[in-house]
């Protein structure tokens, strides 16, 4: 019986385990925490910054050397790390500072709570709520209010698409708070994970799974959005990749798309890593120009 497209239960199941395509996580998670204890380290980095009232609400803000008199303030790279919203933390966040914080861009590694503890909406509520946090604190913070991006890998890409399309007047602040997203591998469409076995832990109801489906609020005037996947990740995840970026653009938007032919799910994690990668150099295209 066919629950989701073409699929199976125990295939649409498979598609939404990435331990389907990659048994042992481990060496990348192990990469991702190395690489940021090493960037707090050497950059300057505030540590357990909290934008909320809960434990989990904190963030990590690794920024350049201190402004000079006269001189413009950093723009801001706003990450959501990945972890199919069960796992990971802002301690495997940072990594991404070596390849941007010498470009003069400063980056928020977010906390957030995590599935099953909490549900989806009050994770969206909460990385909401850093970016407007982030925002609102922008002069204390010594970045630029006016320049704030943000970025996701996999269930984070997920979330990060969320932060992009928010109704930022409704909360107070510009509509034109994002000016660019990139989105990595991510799984935008709750309903087929809704169907998957991920619904064990995320309990979504249809209408939930639809208001935290980011294709539910595209409209024109969102910020140009960076979609990359790689090749060798699941059918769905490079689907849900295509499907949005399609979505995307037709509402007038400007998408540049970014496919890694030989690239795992978790490879893709590391491209950000280091401005080798046409992923980080195109970030820094959309920081620099924006």
């Amino acid at each position: 019986m066919k629950v989701y497209l073409n699929y199976s239960q125990e295939e649409l199941n498979r598609q939404y385990d990435q331990r389907s395509l990659v048994a042992d996580t481990s060496p990348y998670i192990s990469t991702w925490s190395e690489a940021t204890q090493h960037a707090k380290s050497t950059f300057v980095c505030r540590e357990n910054i909290a934008y909320g009232d809960q434990r989990d609400e904190i963030l990590d803000l690794y920024l350049p050397d201190r402004v000079e008199g006269g001189e413009e303030l950093a723009p801001l790279l706003v990450f959501c790390h990945g972890g199919a919203w069960q796992r990971l933390t802002k301690d495997q966040s940072g990594h991404m500072a070596a390849a941007y914080v010498p470009e003069r861009v400063a980056l928020a590694a977010l906390n957030f709570s995590l599935a099953p503890d909490k549900n989806l909406s009050l994770i969206v509520g909460q990385v909401r709520r850093a970016v407007l946090y982030l925002y609102e604190n922008a002069s204390e913070l010594m970045v630029n209010p006016k320049k704030i991006y943000v970025c996701g890998h996999s269930s984070g890409a997920h979330l990060a698409a969320n932060i992009a399309v928010t109704d930022w007047p409704a909360m107070g602040a510009p509509h034109d708070l994002i000016k660019g997203v990139t989105l990595v591998s991510g799984p935008y469409d709750l309903e087929p994970v809704r169907l998957s076995a991920r619904n064990d832990y995320l309990f979504l109801d249809e209408s939930t799974a639809r208001a935290l489906t980011p294709q539910t609020h595209l409209r024109p005037g969102l910020p140009p959005a960076i979609f990359s996947w790689g090749g060798r990740e699941l059918d769905e995840f490079q689907r849900q990749s295509a499907s949005l970026a399609e979505a995307w653009e037709n509402e007038g938007m400007a998408v540049q798309r970014l496919f890694f032919q030989d690239k795992n799910h978790f490879e893709m994690g590391c491209e950000h890593m280091n401005l080798d990668s046409p992923l980080a150099k195109a970030t820094l295209i959309q920081i620099k120009g924006g």
